[in-house]
């Protein structure tokens, strides 16, 4: 564990100095954990920790990357660049994958990660244009307006 004082802040609790903290951090996401960094700040006199904004998303978004890493998922990068690929929203994208809202925004963003089946599904529509107008056609989304050819 890495501790070095900050400057001007104190804990909201007993109003004693914080330490910034860095450490390795089992975390969970679903029934799968990885080990990353974790920042954070810590209050010795009352043993208080506390995230400062963003800081949580951001080592969520370090143990989906592990994840992602581990199992061999497509990343946050190789996902837009499909979407973007077939020229769709990502409301669209969702649409045209039968998948939740907000979904595809999770995925770009990295603070959640796809399944494997939906990852096989993100991949057979990169790679074969013919199934992406198969789903558009069966979830009724647009694909006209595809600005580029099928990245590899």
């Amino acid at each position: 564990m890495t501790r070095k004082a900050l400057l001007a802040d104190s804990c909201p609790v007993c109003d004693g100095p914080l330490d910034a903290v860095s450490e390795e951090q089992e975390v969970r996401i679903g029934t799968r954990t990885a080990l990353v960094p974790d920042e954070f700040s810590y209050c010795e006199a009352c043993e208080e920790a506390y995230y400062s904004p963003g800081q949580m998303d951001a080592t969520m978004r370090r143990a989906s990357a592990e994840i992602r890493r581990r199992e061999g998922l497509l990343t946050p990068d190789q996902i837009r660049g499909i979407r973007k690929t077939l020229g769709l929203t990502q409301d669209a994208f969702e649409k045209l994958l039968g998948v939740g809202p907000k979904t595809a925004v999770r995925w770009e963003k990295g603070t959640v990660f796809q399944n494997r089946s939906t990852d096989s599904l993100l991949r057979v529509v990169a790679a074969l244009p013919e199934a992406a107008r198969f789903l558009a056609h069966l979830h009724g989304v647009d694909l006209s307006g595809r600005p580029r050819a099928a990245a590899r």
